[in-house]
């Protein structure tokens, strides 16, 4: 092997490693874990998976903003709304578009732009909404998490300029 070859090699490897840690590296900043725990939110929601949303949201300390209405703690959330709720939907599809995340500190902040598609009863509901996400960095060391402190969210039906029900 020449000496352009091992070097090519080695300059290769090289970047591959780099490439590695970087990628290491952003899965651990504050800002992707914060991400991945909203769209964890939707994910858990859609599957109608109440205990994994028992993880993410902040327990009594949780305010829920759906338009004009107010759910204060995950239980009166979860039991008088969102859970109620899921049982009445079927097909349910409730995604991100776009999630823009700010950390400063414990705090996190998002925006959001979501789809959601179901059926209630006879109704069909296809909607575009928006929201914002607060959380809070819980815990310390290797048991700190982020939750969900608030959120608020509001939609309206889908119209044609808005975007796709993502896959």
């Amino acid at each position: 092997m020449g000496t352009v070859s091992i070097t090519t090699t080695a300059i290769a490897m090289g970047a591959m490693a780099w490439s590695s840690t970087l990628s290491a590296q952003a899965a651990t900043r504050p800002v992707d874990q914060a991400t991945a725990v909203i769209r964890a939110v939707y994910a858990a929601a859609e599957r109608a998976d109440l205990a994994a949303l028992d993880t993410l949201y902040a327990g009594d300390s949780l305010t829920v903003f759906e338009s004009a209405g107010i759910n204060r703690g995950w239980k009166d959330y979860r039991d008088h709304h969102l859970g109620p709720e899921l049982k009445e939907m079927t097909g349910f599809k409730y995604r991100p578009i776009e999630i823009v995340t700010r950390v400063e500190g414990k705090l996190a902040w998002a925006t959001v732009a979501y789809a959601l598609q179901a059926k209630e009863g006879t109704r069909t509901i296809d909607n575009f909404g928006r929201g914002t996400f607060i959380l809070e960095r819980a815990g310390s060391g290797d048991k700190a998490r982020w939750v969900v402190r608030h959120s608020h969210t509001a939609s309206r039906a889908r119209r044609p300029n808005d975007p796709p029900m993502p896959e």
